[in-house]
């Protein structure tokens, strides 16, 4: 029996495929410092698609209320940042920048492929 609070399979999507053939030719900390940051500047281009093709199947009450949660998002996201330097920004070692750089990636990929899902949904048949 699957449980409601069980983990749904995590989906692989195209960006994911290229972050992992980047961080598999670069092994440097610059390399790899490099790849997710061109990763996450990937998920934020599908983020702000899908955010748009998301608005354009909602009606006038949905689009506020996108706008607004997108508002709160993005304020989230900004003090999380922060809060991700903070703590790992500051320690000494160079896979620190590494496992900042991946926070962040995973940040804007879980917003972007939360746009993907409710577009998704709203556009099944």
């Amino acid at each position: 029996m699957t449980s409601l609070y069980s983990q749904p399979k995590k989906t692989e999507y195209k960006i994911d495929t290229i972050l992992s053939k980047c961080l598999d030719k670069n092994q440097t900390t610059v390399g790899m410092n490099d790849c997710l940051v061109k990763s996450q500047e990937l998920w934020d281009k599908e983020l702000n698609k899908y955010y748009k093709l998301l608005n354009s199947k909602l009606d006038s009450a949905g689009q506020r209320k996108l706008k607004e949660a997108q508002k709160q998002w993005l304020n989230f996201r900004d003090k999380e940042i922060q809060l991700i330097s903070d703590a790992y920004g500051k320690r000494d070692g160079t896979m620190w920048i590494i496992v900042t750089a991946d926070k962040i990636n995973q940040l804007v990929r879980q917003r972007a492929v939360d746009m993907i899902e409710y577009y998704e949904t709203l556009t099944q048949q």
